[in-house]
């Protein structure tokens, strides 16, 4: 007897399963980083995207256990650099992956600072530099949305994916 198609392909909703799933969302792969009182950090996320052109905003998704968030906010202002198809390396890095020490990470490229003082990686495809404009706090993250003061994009070209657990790229 078939499962009714209302069952078919149906998990628990555990985290284990949420995880599985929303890893067959391919997501653009970016460095956030940020600057000021609570120090020059970076790291590597999939969950941004644009929220207004009136006024300009994104938002970025950050897990509240992690050094990065603390100093999102107490910095009030980030900087979302959209990762080149060939910035895997960089994307490891600044995920933590090789566990090298902050200022070791940003060394290994070139940034320059925009108007709110936050890196900006110089070969990234966009940077997107923002103050903070509000904070919501969802389950592990908070979702915070920036007003963008400054940004700076590169000539169309391939631009770093993440699905499946693995690295794609894509011409945008």
């Amino acid at each position: 007897m078939s499962q009714p198609v209302s069952e078919q392909g149906r998990l628990p909703l555990e985290p284990q399963s949420f995880r599985e799933a929303m890893s067959r969302i391919a997501a653009a792969v970016h460095v956030v980083t940020t600057d000021g009182k609570a120090g020059k950090l970076g790291a590597t996320v999939s969950a941004a995207c644009s929220v207004s052109d009136d006024p300009a905003s994104i938002l970025i998704c950050l897990n509240r256990q992690t050094r990065m968030h603390d100093a999102v906010l107490q910095n009030r202002c980030f900087c979302l650099n959209t990762l080149s198809d060939d910035h895997q390396e960089i994307s490891d890095t600044f995920a933590g992956r090789d566990k090298l020490e902050m200022a070791e990470r940003f060394a290994k490229s070139a940034w320059t600072n925009l108007a709110t003082g936050c890196p900006a990686l110089d070969s990234a495809r966009l940077s997107v530099d923002c103050e903070i404009f509000s904070v919501t706090e969802m389950g592990t993250h908070s979702i915070i949305v920036g007003t963008v003061v400054d940004l700076r994009m590169t000539d169309p070209g391939k631009s770093l994916l993440y699905v499946r657990r693995g690295y794609k790229s894509l011409d945008t």
